[in-house]
């Protein structure tokens, strides 16, 4: 397939909850950091978080890039697509690579309604894990009335050879 870029929570102008959601919202990641090493002749991937720590205030950028011929092609494509992102501009502002991988799946998970703080992303071996960790993410920092509106927004696998 061709390369494949993932989207972003726009900026919510409602609430003042303050929290820091990068540590929470990364927990998904974390457990499948050891999983994203280069395979030989898989495809390259990268994925971009822009945060200012207040989700609900500022929104979040996620840029995924998969299916590249290169790491740092990857890296590039994620970046550009998070920096780019015009519905969290403050968040935007912030992104950074998180993780490259090789050969995994992707999956981005969030409440769907603006102002609030659910978001998680995961990489794992393969799309049901991947939703999977993302989901329970999202839950986790969605708070209790929110966590059953959480769903995946984006996913994908990095499969191209």
């Amino acid at each position: 397939g061709s390369p494949h870029n993932g989207s972003a929570k726009g900026d919510a102008k409602q609430g003042q909850v303050h929290m820091n959601k990068m540590s929470s919202v990364l927990f998904a990641l974390t457990l499948a950091a050891p999983l994203m090493g280069p395979g030989p002749g898989a495809a390259e991937g990268a994925l971009a978080i822009g945060s200012t720590g207040n989700v609900v205030d500022a929104g979040i950028a996620i840029g995924n890039a998969y299916n590249y011929a290169t790491r740092e092609e990857a890296v590039a494509a994620a970046l550009q697509k998070c920096h780019d992102y015009k519905a969290a501009p403050r968040a935007a502002r912030e992104c950074m690579i998180i993780g490259t991988y090789s050969g995994q799946c992707y999956s981005e998970a969030l409440d769907p309604k603006a102002g609030t703080p659910g978001a998680g992303w995961a990489v794992a071996t393969n799309q049901d894990d991947a939703s999977s960790f993302a989901l329970g993410s999202c839950r986790a920092t969605a708070g209790a009335s929110r966590r059953d509106f959480c769903k995946v927004v984006d996913s994908g696998c990095d499969t191209k050879n």
